[in-house]
């Protein structure tokens, strides 16, 4: 792998995950459940080593990285994979990050039932929509070895 690939793999996945944030922040503003990641993975990360409140800008830091990491799993391991163009591919991403978020992280780790059906019965619909945005920046903007 070249540095040039991982770099731009690493920073595709840092604007990915923003945006993903960012639509989890204002979806309440379109009339969805409005997830706060930062919060949730402050909380799950440090939330039992720390004497108070886990530090906000901690969870921020780990939803960062974990979309480094989700992006160079793309272009490494799961995108060459994928059928269709960039953006198509990305798209498929984004439907396999939704479903193994609901079907997997949510209810395990973070106990809100699948497809956060503990939070509401439309939350999916929030979660669909980040996952996609994250795996259509992804797909757009990534390199994928071939």
């Amino acid at each position: 792998m070249q540095l040039d690939f991982f770099v731009v793999v690493a920073l595709t996945g840092l604007l990915a995950a923003y945006l993903h944030l960012v639509m989890g922040q204002w979806a309440d503003r379109i009339g969805l459940i409005r997830l706060d990641f930062s919060r949730v993975m402050a909380d799950l990360t440090f939330g039992k080593s720390m004497e108070g409140e886990a530090p906000y800008w901690a969870g921020f830091m780990v939803v960062m990285l974990n979309g480094v990491f989700l992006a160079l799993l793309y272009a490494t391991v799961i995108g060459p994979h994928l059928p269709g163009e960039p953006v198509i591919r990305g798209f498929l991403y984004g439907i396999i990050l939704f479903f193994a978020s609901s079907l997997f992280f949510i209810p395990v780790y973070i106990k809100e039932g699948f497809f956060l059906s503990h939070v509401s019965s439309k939350a999916w619909i929030s979660v669909l929509m980040v996952h996609l945005v994250f795996g259509l920046v992804v797909g757009w903007l990534s390199p994928v070895l071939s």
